[in-house]
């Protein structure tokens, strides 16, 4: 029994060794469930084991030394066209992106301008771009490139590295010859299967980001090219300005009688008393020789 816990225990330390960079460090932080050698101290009795929480990735190899792996580009890019129909031009755009092999990541849309995101096969973005460019006047184009080469050399590496070390727990696993040991086993075994899911969702990510490219498209309309809608709002737009216009003159009058009533009331104030003197003089005059 103790020869058995033994080989066990050796074959553990060999399948752990040199594997601290696994998931891009990622195992220094994970918790690793009192695994490590230093949180869980072999029994002084040959019968215990303890099993290393490290993993299994050796160092990625460079990409400038893979003389036959081909540049891993990520792309996207962005433009702006002034179309006749922003609706109609989404409509067209949707088609490009479809028949291109692509789809429609996102969209929003006004009665005047829309935005979409559409994702087309890397290989394709230019000639989408070209059709894109048709819809109406470019405005504005960019494209951006990243190389992800190394990245995706890392990953892979990381993968095949981590797919063996789970390999190697599971015949531990299959060996193992009492429950503490079980138990143990299981819980390194989960750990790195984790750490291995985790590996294979990123490299698909890299892998998604070479694959297909993003493209951020903004479609604005001309000003005053769509005939019935705009001759309506230009009628509105200028009914609304000559009736802006008429409020404004009558506010603008009203302040100005406002002001002036005063000055109105004691100018007619003063009138009235001038056209009664004047009254009684005439009536004085025209009165006198009849008196004499």
């Amino acid at each position: 029994m103790a020869l058995a816990v033994g080989v066990i225990a050796a074959l553990v330390a060999g399948c752990s060794g040199g594997d601290d960079s696994t998931a891009g460090g990622s195992a220094g932080s994970m918790p690793t469930a009192g695994l490590s050698a230093d949180r869980v101290p072999a029994p002084a009795s040959a019968e215990g084991f303890s099993v290393s929480s490290r993993g299994e990735a050796a160092d990625p190899v460079p990409a400038s030394q893979l003389t036959s792996f081909d540049r891993q580009l990520a792309r996207t890019a962005s433009m702006t066209v002034r179309a006749e129909d922003a609706a109609r031009a989404a409509a067209a755009a949707r088609q490009i992106a479809a028949d291109a092999g692509g789809y429609v990541g996102s969209e929003r849309s006004d009665e005047e301008s829309a935005s979409l995101t559409l994702v087309v096969p890397s290989e394709e973005m230019d000639g989408v771009l070209a059709d894109l460019a048709g819809l109406g006047k470019r405005i504005e184009q960019r494209v951006s490139v990243e190389d992800v080469t190394d990245q995706i050399v890392d990953v892979d590496s990381r993968v095949a590295s981590q797919r063996e070390s789970v390999e190697r727990v599971r015949k531990l696993l299959a060996r193992a010859e009492s429950i503490s040991d079980l138990v143990t086993i299981e819980r390194e075994l989960a750990w790195r299967e984790a750490e291995l899911e985790s590996l294979l969702a990123r490299q698909d990510a890299l892998r998604g980001r070479v694959t297909m490219a993003p493209i951020s498209l903004e479609l604005v309309e001309k000003p005053g090219t769509n005939g019935d809608r705009d001759d309506g709002y230009s009628f509105l737009a200028g009914l609304a300005a000559g009736w802006g216009a008429f409020t404004t003159f009558l506010g603008a009058t009203a302040e100005a009688l406002g002001a002036a009533l005063p000055f109105l009331v004691l100018a007619g104030v003063l009138a009235a008393l001038a056209l009664l003197a004047r009254r009684r003089r005439r009536h004085a005059r025209g009165g006198a020789p009849a008196g004499g």
